[in-house]
């Protein structure tokens, strides 16, 4: 591997959007347009996260070769990030897509909440560089406790992204490479 200095990544600024399901992801990240939706707010503190589950290796053998395959047992991840936008579609994305808007204008958390299925669509920049993360189905949903510790930061709701597989596609989500000119992944 060749030492690339234009692939590296300093995160200047963000945005995580939206869209139905099935969504391409937009040739112009700076400017992705419709259907695509921003979330709102996310943290400064803790920016973006990816953690799996699974992935598990088992040694296969026979009698005459102890350790002859591996196999390894299915992986499943899930983007992070926090959002600090308590609006409607905020607190849907947290609670659930059927949280009922109340005649008050509350939102109510429903006893079995379901999660908001969509296109997802993480962009970064760091000057010219551009580093976008892409789902064209996932699920958002709450990723950890609210907890709301102190007075002198923002409060935020934890979110999971957990990239779906969609229609015929061998793969989840696509990374855009830095460095190097790629043509957007078609969902």
């Amino acid at each position: 591997m060749a030492v690339n200095d234009a692939a590296t990544l300093v995160i200047g600024n963000g945005n995580y959007l939206t869209a139905p399901v099935g969504t391409p992801m937009p040739t112009d990240l700076l400017a992705p347009g419709t259907p695509w939706e921003n979330v709102g707010h996310t943290s400064l503190e803790d920016i973006f996260g990816i953690t799996s589950e699974g992935g598990e290796a088992t040694v296969i053998g026979t009698l005459q070769n102890k350790s002859l395959r591996t196999k390894y047992s299915a992986r499943t991840e899930t983007l992070a990030f926090t959002l600090q936008q308590f609006d409607k579609a905020g607190l849907k994305l947290y609670f659930g897509s059927n949280a009922p808007e109340l005649p008050d204008g509350t939102i109510g958390v429903p006893a079995d909440p379901i999660p908001t299925s969509c296109a997802f669509l993480a962009i970064f920049v760091d000057g010219e560089n551009h580093f976008a993360i892409y789902a064209p189905k996932a699920e958002i949903y709450r990723s950890d406790d609210l907890e709301m510790s102190d007075t002198e930061s923002l409060a935020g709701l934890p979110l999971g992204v957990k990239p779906m597989a969609y229609n015929t596609n061998a793969w989840t989500y696509a990374i855009t490479p830095l460095g190097e000119v790629v043509e957007p992944p078609v969902g």
